[in-house]
């Protein structure tokens, strides 16, 4: 009886696992922070411009897969139905209050600039309970309006806390000059054994050939020499 309880237990014990494994893995995955994104001021561009831009910034953040986001619809009519006025809202205070109204964790607010021809993205995300800023994203960009569209995919991955690939291979290239010190060290000793090496190598060589050359003219005068006188008969 033992023999077949004991199987039986691991079955059904591994039945269960599996069964609630996949629940868990859509749970975490399920998991994402509430936000909601405020109109992003714009300075040197037009409001359509700035609202088009903020429309892409949403989109953006919902890709990263991190961000459950309230749609800008939505969040107009639940600001209306309160008798919130979004104009003018760009304050770290007025952006909790928004998000206290929405009932969301985290506020998405910032401005866009132009110097020039230079565009400057700064964009702040706030956390609703606590007032605090917890994600930031600085970004500048060199051209036309239109390039700023490709940009904001890299500000919500910041907001995120993803780092882009080129950053993470700047910071491996960018190794402390100690430890480039010490590579360059480690590196020079083999050079330095190889060296004695091959000068042990080459007295070794040289010996050899020199008690060659004496063993063997030893032997040539070994020859040259008279035998000894033959017995008498």
């Amino acid at each position: 009886m033992k023999f077949i309880i004991k199987p039986l237990s691991i079955l059904l014990a591994w039945t269960i696992f599996t069964a609630t494994f996949p629940v868990r893995v859509f749970s975490q995955k399920a998991e994402k922070l509430n936000v909601a994104v405020l109109n992003l001021e714009g300075f040197g561009i037009s409001a359509m411009e700035a609202a088009t831009l903020t429309d892409r910034l949403r989109s953006e953040l919902v890709g990263v897969g991190v961000f459950l986001v309230v749609e800008r619809g939505q969040m107009e009519m639940i600001l209306e139905e309160q008798g919130f006025q979004q104009t003018g809202c760009t304050s770290a205070e007025c952006a909790v209050e928004v998000g206290k109204l929405l009932g969301v964790q985290k506020m998405i607010t910032g401005s866009i600039g132009k110097i020039g021809k230079l565009f400057t993205v700064d964009v702040r995300m706030f956390d609703v309970v606590s007032s605090g800023i917890e994600q930031v994203s600085k970004r500048d960009h060199r051209g036309e309006v239109e390039g700023l569209l490709g940009l904001l995919e890299v500000v919500a991955k910041d907001l995120a806390g993803i780092k882009e690939m080129e950053e993470v291979a700047q910071v491996v290239i960018e190794a402390p000059e100690k430890e480039e010190v010490v590579e360059v060290a480690e590196e020079a000793k083999p050079v330095k054994k190889k060296r004695w090496f091959l000068w042990t190598t080459l007295a070794a060589a040289v010996g050899g050939g020199a008690y060659y050359y004496y063993m063997t003219m030893l032997e040539e005068e070994q020859k040259d020499l008279p035998g000894p006188p033959a017995p008498p008969n």
